[in-house]
This record gives C-alpha cells, sequence and structure tokens, in this order.
C-alpha cells in the first residue's frame, strides 16, 4: 500500500500533545514518514530492542496474529531483556493477568469480569459518575488556577475504582497514589520497592472490602472465582492489579492531555463548551492541525449536542491514547511480519499513537475532525483478543468531563508554559501536573492575579 505524503514542515507545537512524548529512541519522524517499512527497529530507554509497527494495517495485523503471543512463557525459550532490563511497564508482562496472557487463560479470566464493562454496564457505571463529575468541575470554578491532573484527573479516577472495585471512599485518594506511584517507579531503586509494597496493600485492602460487601463488583467476581477454584491467588491480584492501573493512568493521562489540546484549539474548545458545531454544518471553522492555524475546513455538519461532542471526544481519544505502544507481545515461533523476518522470542508493540497518525487511515491526522468517517475506528483502545475492557466507560467518563469542565469553564487556558511540562513513562505516558488559570475571577468582577 503506497501511504500518502505528509504535508511539508513540522507538526505545530502542541498540535498533538503526545507529540512531545519520547518513548522509544526512534525519532518521531522515523514513524510517521510517509513511506517505508511497515515494522522498524526500535531500542526502549532502557536499552531493550523491540519491533514497532508503524501503520494502523499492521498494528492491527500485529494484536491479532496468533504467531505472536502476550505471555513471554509460552516462547519455550529465553527472551532477549527479559527478565534483566526492568521497565514500569513490565507489571504488564510479568503479572498474572489479562495483558500477560493468551488463548484459553486469557479467555478465562476476561470471562469472570466482562459482565461489568458491558455498554450497558459503562452506562450505569457512567450515569452513577456524572454527579461526581459534576460535583469536582464546580469545586473548579471556585479558585483561579487549579491543576488538572491532581482537581479533575485523579479525583474522578478514585470515583471510578469506587465504582468498579468498590474501594470505600476513604481509601481512594491513597489507593490512585499507590497506583500512580506503582506505575512510575523505576524497577530495581528502593522508591520503586517501595511503591510495589504500598501497591500490594492497596490490593490486598480491595480483597478484605470485596470479603464483607453484598454489592457486585468486579473485585467480588474476582474474589469468588478465587473461592471456586477458578482464579489462583497470585492471578486474582494481578486482574486487581490490572484493573487498578489501567483506570487510574488512563483517566490520568487522557483527561489532561485533552484538556491541553482543547486550550490550545479554539475549534475543539468550541465544540466541547457548546456541545455542538459553531458552523452548524455549512460554515468553515479555523484548525490549529498540520496547517500550523492557517488552514480552513469545510465542516460537513453533524446534529448539534451529544453526537458532535462524542464524534470530537473519539478525535481526542485518538489523538491521545492512554498507551502510546502496546505491551510486549513475543514471537511464539521464527515468523515474518510486514515482510521483515523475525526470529523466536522476537519482541514486538504496536505503535497506537503511529497507528492513529497513520494519513492512509486518517487524512490530515493531527487535525481533530469529528466528521471523520467511523470517528471510533482508532486503536487506542487496542483491537482483537485484548480489546480494552473498559473503552466503553472510558470514552463516557473522558466525554462527561471535557465536555462538562469546558461547559463550566470556557476560558481555561495554560498556567505554564509547554516546556515546563513534563512527561511520564514509554508505553503508559500522562503529564504529572497541567496547571490552569480558569478566569473565573473576570466574570465575577473579583481582581485577577498577576502573571495570569
Amino acid at each position: 500500500m503506497t501511504r500518502a505524503p505528509l504535508p511539508a514542515g513540522p507538526p505545530p507545537l502542541l498540535a498533538c500533545p503526545t507529540l512531545n512524548e519520547g518513548g522509544f529512541g526512534a525519532a518521531l519522524g522515523r514513524l510517521t514518514e510517509p513511506t517505508g517499512p511497515a515494522l522498524r527497529p526500535v531500542t526502549l530507554a532502557g536499552g531493550l530492542r523491540a519491533w514497532a509497527t508503524t501503520d494502523a494495517v499492521v498494528s492491527r495485523a500485529v494484536l491479532t496474529d496468533p504467531r505472536l503471543t502476550n505471555d513471554v512463557r509460552e516462547v519455550g525459550r529465553p527472551v532477549q531483556g527479559f527478565p534483566l532490563r526492568r521497565y514500569p511497564e513490565d507489571f504488564f508482562a510479568h503479572a498474572p493477568q489479562l495483558l500477560s496472557a493468551s488463548g484459553d487463560r486469557h479467555r478465562r479470566m476476561r470471562r469472570i469480569v466482562a459482565p461489568f464493562f458491558t455498554a450497558a454496564a459503562a452506562a450505569g457505571t457512567a450515569a452513577r459518575l456524572r454527579c461526581e463529575v459534576a460535583q469536582i468541575i464546580r469545586s473548579l470554578a471556585g479558585r483561579d488556577r487549579v491543576d488538572i491532573v491532581a482537581d479533575l484527573a485523579l479525583p474522578l479516577a478514585g470515583a471510578t475504582v469506587g465504582e468498579v472495585l468498590g474501594v470505600p471512599r476513604e481509601r481512594r485518594r491513597s489507593t490512585v497514589t499507590a497506583a500512580l506511584a506503582a506505575s512510575a517507579a523505576a524497577p530495581g531503586t528502593e522508591a520503586a520497592r517501595s511503591a510495589q509494597r504500598a501497591f500490594s496493600r492497596a490490593v490486598l485492602q480491595i480483597i478484605g472490602t470485596a470479603r464483607h460487601s453484598s454489592a457486585p463488583t468486579a473485585a467480588t467476581a474476582l474474589l469468588h472465582a478465587n473461592r471456586t477454584g477458578e482464579l489462583t491467588n497470585a492471578e486474582m491480584a494481578g486482574m486487581l492489579g490490572m484493573l487498578l492501573i489501567g483506570t487510574i493512568d488512563s483517566l490520568a493521562t487522557v483527561i489532561p492531555a485533552g484538556t491541553l489540546l482543547a486550550m490550545r484549539r479554539p475549534d475543539v474548545r468550541r465544540g466541547l463548551s457548546h456541545g455542538h458545531d459553531l458552523s452548524h454544518g455549512h460554515g468553515r471553522y479555523l484548525s490549529h492541525g498540520l496547517s500550523h492555524g492557517h488552514g480552513r475546513y469545510l465542516s460537513h455538519g453533524l446534529s448539534h449536542g451529544t453526537e458532535y461532542t462524542r464524534a470530537l471526544t473519539e478525535e481526542i481519544l485518538r489523538l491521545n491514547p492512554s498507551f502510546q505502544h502496546t505491551g510486549w507481545r513475543f514471537t511464539r515461533e521464527s515468523c515474518a511480519i510486514a515482510g521483515t523476518s523475525l526470529p523466536q522470542g522476537t519482541v514486538v508493540v504496536a505503535s497506537l499513537l503511529s497507528a492513529n497518525l497513520d494519513p492512509t487511515a486518517w487524512p490530515d491526522p493531527l487535525r481533530a475532525d469529528p466528521h471523520r468517517r467511523a470517528p471510533s475506528s482508532h486503536l487506542s483502545f487496542g483491537h482483537g483478543p485484548h480489546y480494552c475492557l473498559g473503552a466503553a466507560l472510558g470514552r463516557r467518563l473522558v466525554h462527561d468531563a471535557l465536555t462538562g469542565l469546558f461547559s463550566r469553564l470556557p476560558r481555561l487556558n495554560p498556567a505554564a508554559p509547554a516546556h515546563e511540562l513534563i512527561w511520564h513513562g514509554v508505553c503508559l505516558r500522562r503529564l504529572n501536573q497541567l496547571p490552569v488559570d480558569t478566569h473565573t475571577s473576570a466574570r465575577t468582577g473579583r481582581p485577577r492575579p498577576t502573571g495570569t
């Protein structure tokens, strides 16, 4: 397949927040250039050599290829870099849970918790959380400066694990803190060991709560499966750890990154705050995508309200996947992928961000365009057997948080320059902080602080 050429010139600053995060040592241009092999050798910051996909077609193929496994034990021989080199993301390769399992083992574990993540279950959970979202956002409106990570994303993450796993309100903050520390600490350090101990205590507390709870949650379902012999102790703990980190890190990534994108793009901000396309289906609106803020695009119109904002949310999710790359996959045998011969035990990852920016699948890929055909076909939630369990819930929560935020605070602006923002992670990638000015004092007549 011939890949469509990208427009000349570098992407504009903060056109897509994820582009400011390094991840693999390969330069961004090597992952998004319009021609070249669809599978490239890359080196992780810790020295692990792997092969990464560079387009949407090959990424989808890798995510469903039976010659690849998520379970390193199925390789049958030592894999270069495992377990000698360790990364925070190794949790997903070594702990016994969905992302480190394949085949029947994966299906067995997924079946236990799947009922809590169906579309209907997600709708119910999101409806119960809607009041919490509104309350969190109302609390921001009375302050001149807030941190979107600490003041919005993390409280929502805590409320979500409360709903999904039954974490009591008084333990949500400590649980969120423990999960973030466990996924961020450099392995092999005392900080990592301390973080892992705190995380293990948080998981054990969830199990203890589930033992005395009559409310059905994913945690009580996992405990029941453990009692009946369907799950081992290690599998139950691994599954709870995966659900904790997956829920918290995803919300802590996408909500701040989506907020940052909207603050930099007037069309996205207006769409989120007003709930519809301001062009009313006939005008033109200004885009701050690859055109460097000077191109104008014809809007083809969607119905006003939720239909439009949900399509816009899909574009935000496409441009800001919580997992920039998938976790490790390993070749079960020597094989060829996208014309590249790989020996048994090779580490392969799908670059979700690169797939989502593939211009053959997403023309003018850095533009947040809610009028795209099949807007939800991006790979931010993965593809195939390991498609994200929480996709339906995540979509609703991100939509409700971002539309609620910009409806309530339409003049929200960054309170720190781009070069001061710190991104963390390799596969998991998120902002540590996102300070913003609310400008609510200007509307209420109070004096604005200096420097805003």
